[in-house]
């Protein structure tokens, strides 16, 4: 068997792929040599590094890896200030962590690390470390390692008997969690393939590079003598009796933190019913997978269904129910299946018969209501348990008809429940989940996340964040616009009777009139000078309206900033000019990895999409909606390497401030005033820089007080 032999594709995505058996287990036994441009030094990442090479050691195949030195902020300390060389730390860290491997009570970080340990006694490994400095020759911690890039995309090289080679890169972390949990996406360049050979060349050179010594700015150094002593001596006698282990994926048990216990008590407590409001990045997914997890416990039979806001989620949700180690057969119930409602009806019918016990259906917000799902679900005879993800989307008109009494057991998840411009909704809606006061609800806010120390990391659950509001002033035409959207909208809402109508068009009308301060003028010289500001851009996000992208894009292309737009027109399909991925896919990829240093949007970015890497936020427009400002500052708080806080500029437009504007109109300057200064307030009041908000504040209602 050689690597040409093998059904290898030229893209592969832990999402879609069993990557370990489709591809390193495969690859590996036909390989005779295995090159590797790692992560971090540590046990974790060489056991992750070692994964599948079973049939590689039965090849008596070599291995040539290097990694990065994992320094920490004292261990460079120490250098600098030549207490210590950098061979003596790197020694001293690589020892400590492969001597509490046992400890780790870790099977699948022990077996690999030894595993390793046998090549090396059998010289069949070599192992290399790099250390990266900076302009000035002072070695980086790893967090900045992480924040250069030098070594976030990792590249593999295999070759074979007959001469053939492949190449591998991509983005995947060398650590036990990516392994297991994160998504590992790469690409693959064969050498018997023209059009891939330039491909495969520019890996192999970049791990020569290394190899060698050659990169600027990185140190190589051979692994010190004691850590490949220590490696040999935790190396078994006999491979043979570990090499049917390294197939093994590791399985990593789950602990809930407290405050997810705690929600899930409430839940109990609460007759099963109830609704989570939870702060974006603090785990609303495993405290309702811990709910569902209690109910199979004790219930002979269940039927769940998990409805999401788009398709795409419902591929989270699958890989969390198998990280949570919930053991259910599923099905997707929605338009990405085209036979599902024959084969729900089958499911259904298993479980009515007694020839399955637990099933979870997945399905789209869109589909929860349609009358066929309705009309399939109460088939069901056993207890019925439903999970609504973004539960606050669910209760419109329409899409309120899939609440049917039938479920018994019932959760709903939420950041922001509270229903715009629908306060009946919204009381509606408590009242299905058994929500009659305040207390029958769990919630755990942003204020309460960015608080909270968690325990397993020492670091709160969300980061901090500077908040840096600008006032721009609307000029006097936006002005007098802003007025006659005002005169419409009261025309307009006295002329008509039909509640359902009126606040329907009420909204757009509101809208309408909300467009006149989201593109005010004077907003694009401010954002010039915030961009002065910043300096070198990265990891940003820039939300705007529909009218100002081209005109941001355009500044941004001026300030020699690389960016993209992200809106409704970039494709979610897959395609092979982005490696098989979707455009939004790629874009979200580039821009973690700081290809791109900012990404302009519009409402994609709203809900739905995690980007940990983004650190600044500069809001040029809003709508009145608090749900969507609350959950684009969630977007910019999730917890990543290496990030401390986040910073969000905001744009506060004032109404102008003119002696000849007539003394009626000054009520309509403050109602203004209160609807910009209202999410001010907001964004400020959980701010590091509370008080410099406040004061900025204040000077601009005493502005504006002193024309009352």
């Amino acid at each position: 068997m050689n690597l040409r032999n093998l059904d290898i594709k030229n893209f592969y995505d832990s999402d879609t792929d069993v990557i370990l058996h489709s591809f390193y287990i495969p690859a590996l036994s036909a390989s005779i040599k295995y090159q590797r441009l790692a992560g971090f030094f540590c046990s974790s990442s060489l056991a992750v590094a070692a994964r599948g090479i079973s049939g590689l050691i039965s090849n008596k195949g070599r291995i040539e890896l290097i990694c990065s030195a994992k320094l920490k902020k004292e261990d460079v300390e120490s250098i600098i200030e030549a207490e210590k060389n950098p061979v003596e730390v790197i020694e001293e860290c690589a020892l400590r962590d492969i001597e509490n491997i046992e400890s780790l009570q870790n099977e699948f970080i022990s077996n690999h690390v030894k595993a390793l340990g046998w090549m090396i006694s059998n010289k069949l490994l070599e192992i290399k470390v790099a250390i990266v400095r900076d302009f000035n020759k002072r070695p980086l911690d790893y967090i900045k390692v992480e924040q250069t890039g030098i070594f976030h995309q990792k590249v593999g090289i295999l070759s074979d008997s007959d001469g053939n080679k492949i190449s591998f890169s991509g983005s995947d972390n060398e650590s036990a969690s990516a392994w297991t949990r994160n998504i590992e996406e790469f690409k693959v360049f064969c050498s018997w393939e023209e059009s891939q050979r330039k491909y495969l060349q520019a890996d192999c050179d970049k791990f020569l590079k290394f190899w060698g010594g050659l990169a600027k700015r990185v140190e190589v150094i051979n692994i010190p003598e004691a850590v490949k002593n220590k490696l040999i001596e935790i190396a078994p006698d006999n491979i043979e009796l570990l090499k049917s282990k390294l197939y093994r994926v590791e399985k990593k048990e789950i602990k809930l933190w407290e405050h997810q216990t705690e929600a899930i008590d409430k839940w109990l407590k609460n007759n099963k019913r109830c609704l989570f409001e939870m702060a974006t990045g603090t785990g609303k997914t495993f405290a309702a997978l811990g709910c569902l997890k209690h109910l199979i416990s004790e219930e002979e039979k269940l039927a769940t269904v998990i409805a999401c806001p788009y398709n795409h989620l419902i591929t989270q949700w699958k890989d969390d129910l198998d990280e949570f180690g919930i053991s259910a057969e599923y099905i997707v119930a929605d338009s990405s299946n085209s036979g599902w409602k024959s084969k729900l009806i089958d499911c259904i019918r298993d479980i009515n018969n007694d020839n399955r016990k637990f099933l979870v259906v997945f399905t789209t917000h869109d589909t929860f209501y349609a009358p066929d799902f309705i009309n399939i679900v109460e088939m069901v005879k056993s207890k019925l348990f439903l999970i609504g993800d973004e539960v606050h989307g669910m209760w419109s008109e329409e899409r309120k008809k899939g609440f049917i009494e039938h479920y018994c057991f019932r959760l709903g998840l939420s950041a922001t429940p509270s229903r715009w411009f629908d306060p009946e909704g919204t009381i509606e809606m408590l009242r299905y989940f058994n929500i009659r006061d305040e207390d029958d609800k769990y919630s755990f806010p942003l204020r309460k996340a960015i608080k909270t120390i968690n325990p397993d990391t020492g670091q709160t659950y969300l980061v901090p964040y500077k908040y840096k509001p600008y006032f721009v002033k609307l000029t006097r035409e936006e002005f007098e616009e802003y007025i006659e959207e005002t005169k419409r909208i009261r025309k307009f809402y006295y002329r008509t009777k039909d509640k359902e109508e009126q606040k329907r068009h009420f909204i757009l009308l509101c809208n309408k009139r909300q467009d006149v301060i989201r593109n005010a003028a004077n907003k694009y010289n401010v954002f010039k000078e915030i961009l002065e500001d910043l300096g070198q851009l990265r990891h940003c996000l820039i939300y705007c309206s529909p009218d100002q992208i081209d005109i941001v894009q355009n500044i941004l292309v001026e300030k020699h900033i690389i960016q993209h737009k992200f809106t409704k027109n970039e494709s979610t399909r897959p395609e092979e000019k982005y490696g098989g991925i979707s455009e939004r896919e790629h874009l979200l990829k580039e821009f973690a990895e700081g290809s791109y240093q900012a990404l302009v949007a519009m409402k994609c970015l709203d809900e739905g999409v995690d980007i940990p890497p983004a650190r600044i936020g500069i809001i040029l427009a809003n709508t009145e909606n608090p749900r969507q400002y609350i959950q684009r500052r969630g977007r910019m708080l999730r917890r990543y390497l290496g990030k401390e806080e986040a910073i969000i500029y905001d744009f506060i437009v004032l109404p102008p401030i003119e002696a000849e504007i007539p003394d009626e109109l000054i009520e309509l300057e403050q109602r203004i005033l209160e609807k910009e200064l209202e999410r001010c307030l907001e964004f400020a009041r959980d701010a590091k820089n509370f008080l410099e908000c406040i004061n900025n504040i204040e000077e601009v209602e005493d502005t504006f007080r002193q024309r009352a």
